[in-house]
């Protein structure tokens, strides 16, 4: 499957209008880059010849539940952790996770 699209993003989140577009991007880019850290390695990933290959559905699911956690509290408002949601992200990036030594 092709990186997760802000329309992705909107269809996850049930959200039908568009003035929150600019938002949105900037939650679903930062956490593609939350993934990425997350997972050790760049998001999209690429081939031998430097062309996109497919993300796999738990990693684009890991990128909109972490996207959408950051639409739903957009302060830090539980006590003692960032995101609740976070851990079942990284159940789904866990997998793909590189360079974690032994």
């Amino acid at each position: 499957m092709p990186m997760p699209t802000l329309a992705d993003l909107k269809t996850h989140l049930r959200i039908r209008h568009g003035h929150e577009d600019a938002d949105l991007q900037m939650k679903l880019d930062a956490a593609i880059d939350n993934a990425s850290q997350f997972i050790n390695r760049p998001i999209p990933w690429t081939d031998e010849a430097g062309d996109p290959v497919d993300v796999p559905n738990s990693v684009r699911l890991g990128i909109l539940i972490i996207a959408a956690e950051l639409y739903s509290n957009r302060e830090q408002s539980v006590v003692g952790t960032i995101y609740t949601s976070i851990p079942k992200a990284e159940n789904m990036l866990h997998f793909y996770r590189v360079g974690l030594g032994i």
